[in-house]
């Protein structure tokens, strides 16, 4: 009996894991995010309008905004009707690390990017083709 709860608890990472997204999911959203403003050690920061894109494949999410590039993993963390839950672990390559938390809407064929640190909400609109 242990020796079998064992073997479920080693396997069961895998199961969870395994779960991945429907095609319908992969490819390009975009959107463009409102000028707004952040205040960081006292220093007010005004932020320009600028467009987003999130890039979706089977492999990888990237993030595109402004002048800024990040690209890594995903896991899909869970399914509600037709919304699902992403989180991705972005970076640049270098020095930037960064989590998003993507709210993909089956149905809509959107994504939504809750605002963090300061930042708007954001509904990204799926590009044809």
């Amino acid at each position: 009996m242990y020796k079998t709860f064992l073997v479920v608890l080693f396997f069961f990472p895998f199961f969870i894991s395994a779960q991945t997204l429907p095609k319908d999911c992969y490819g390009f959203y975009a959107g463009e995010m409102v000028a707004y403003s952040v205040i960081k050690n006292d220093v007010e920061m005004n932020i320009e309008k600028h467009d987003v894109e999130v890039h979706v494949t089977n492999k990888y999410v990237s993030y595109a905004s402004g002048n800024l590039t990040l690209k890594g993993t995903y896991t899909f963390l869970k399914q509600s009707g037709t919304q699902y839950l992403i989180k991705a672990v972005l970076t640049n390559g270098k020095s930037v690390k960064y989590e998003l938390d993507l709210l993909w809407d089956k149905k809509e064929k959107s994504i939504f990017l809750a605002g963090k640190n300061g930042e708007p909400d954001l509904l990204l609109e799926k590009l044809e083709g």
